[in-house]
C-alpha cells in the first residue's frame, strides 16, 4: 500500500524557505505515529531539511534526479527513478513525506492519505497540488485539541481511493 501524509494550512500552503511555517507538535506526534517502523520515501529537499539526518526507527527511502547523491548505507536508500519507489509498497506501507515534486508525482498511484488540515492561512512559497475529493473517501476524522502549545484549529482525516 502506497500513502501520502502532510499537514496544510489554508490554500494548500505546505512550506516556506524549505520548512512548515508553524509549529504543531500534536501534528508532528500525529506524523511519527503513523510513519514510525514503516518506509517512508522523499525528494532530497525534503532530506535536506531534516538536516540529513535519517528519521529513526524508519526506512529512509530519497527520490531525486541527482545521479551524484549519496547516502551511506545507514542513512537510506537513494532512487533516482519513481517506478523504483512504488515497489517498496510490496512490504508493507509505503510513506510518501513530500515534498512538493513528490507528492505531485505520487498522488496518482497513493492508496491512502492522512491529512493534517489547518485551519489558518500562512505565508508559504510551497504547496500541496491539486487533489479531486471525489476520488476519495474519508474513513477517520479526529478533531485537533487547541491548547497553549497547539494554538491552531485543526483536524486530522484518513483517506482511502474510493477506486484505483
Amino acid at each position: 500500500m502506497i500513502s501520502m501524509i502532510w499537514a496544510m494550512g489554508k490554500d494548500q500552503v505546505i512550506g516556506l524557505n524549505g520548512t512548515m511555517p508553524w509549529r504543531l507538535p500534536r501534528d508532528m506526534a500525529f506524523f511519527r505515529e503513523n510513519t514510525l517502523n514503516k518506509t517512508i520515501l522523499m525528494g532530497r529537499k525534503t532530506w535536506e531539511s531534516f538536516g540529513s539526518k535519517p528519521l529513526p526507527h524508519r526506512t529512509n527511502i530519497v527520490l531525486t534526479r541527482d545521479e551524484n547523491f549519496t547516502l551511506s548505507e545507514d542513512q537510506g536508500i537513494v532512487l533516482h527513478d519513481i517506478e523504483d519507489a512504488t515497489a517498496y509498497s510490496n512490504n508493507g506501507e509505503l510513506m510518501v513525506i513530500g515534498g512538493a515534486q513528490i507528492y505531485e508525482k505520487m498522488l496518482p498511484k497513493v492508496d491512502r492519505l492522512y491529512c493534517t488540515f489547518i485551519d489558518e492561512s500562512f505565508e508559504g512559497d510551497t504547496y500541496f497540488p491539486e487533489v479531486d475529493w471525489d476520488q476519495w473517501q474519508i474513513i477517520e476524522e479526529i478533531p485537533g485539541i487547541t491548547d497553549e502549545k497547539n494554538p491552531y484549529t485543526y483536524r486530522f482525516v484518513i483517506y482511502e481511493r474510493k477506486h484505483k
